[in-house]
């Protein structure tokens, strides 16, 4: 497989992904887990530990944040708690 054809089959599976985590997150059941995870990662507040700032918590903060993050992404959510 050359490289042409290997970015063509990465973009597809990649437009694959994201169809599975659309159809995921759009049922009843999805809407329930993804408002669950956007307050367990914390996608509306700061990574930084204000009670007892400290880098290696603020990472681990960081880490979960991101995972919504992520999912927002491949649902193509910006603002929109809704979805």
């Amino acid at each position: 497989m050359d490289a042409e054809e290997q970015r063509i089959e990465n973009e597809k599976k990649q437009t694959e992904l994201k169809n599975a985590y659309g159809r995921l997150f759009k049922t009843d059941d999805g809407k329930e887990i993804l408002k669950d995870l956007r307050s367990f990662c914390g996608q509306d507040r700061s990574s930084v530990c204000e009670r007892s700032p400290n880098g290696m918590q603020t990472d681990y903060n960081e880490g979960k944040r991101r995972v919504i993050l992520r999912i927002n992404s491949m649902i193509k959510v910006k603002e929109n708690k809704d979805a």
